[in-house]
């Protein structure tokens, strides 16, 4: 991938962030969901209001005009969302994210990193755990009709 572009998201980007991230999360998570949770977090908008709220602490991945990519993440060291378009997987666009993710936090001055993660996500806990990631403890979360447990990992940055 050669002209990949990390930049901060924009207000506009709020509709493609939440689509994307909707889209990620389900292919992410379908096997773990019940098909009744699934049909309705697919048909939910409540993403789009809350990446609206939310857009100034985004940086998305570009490729060729569409956003592939996004990571939320804040000064005080926490990533509260990692997501790559399922096509784009294993193209190195979430390392880059991550990379970009990491680099802000230390800029800001932040020791430690932290995040959550579903327990079940094979995937996304082995990307964290082989960057050196460490689990620090659980808990349960609550979709309606689901319940999963959530892994908080931490990361020390200094």
């Amino acid at each position: 991938m050669t002209t990949l572009e990390i930049r901060p998201a924009a207000a506009s980007d709020s509709n493609a962030i939440a689509a994307l991230v909707r889209e990620a999360w389900l292919a992410a998570n379908q096997s773990l969901l019940p098909g009744d949770t699934m049909a309705r977090l697919a048909q939910s908008n409540h993403l789009a209001g809350f990446v609206a709220g939310e857009w100034l602490s985004v940086r998305v991945a570009e490729f060729e005009g569409e956003i592939v990519g996004a990571v939320g993440v804040n000064p005080a060291g926490v990533i509260w969302m990692l997501y790559v378009h399922p096509a784009y997987q294993g193209c190195g666009v979430g390392s880059a994210l991550y990379d970009d993710a990491i680099g802000t936090m230390k800029e800001a001055g932040s020791r430690k990193a932290v995040l959550e993660v579903m327990a079940s996500n094979e995937n996304a806990v082995a990307f964290y755990r082989s960057r050196g990631w460490v689990p620090e403890g659980r808990r349960t979360e609550h979709i309606p009709g689901f319940r999963f447990t959530a892994m908080r990992m931490g990361l020390a940055l200094a």
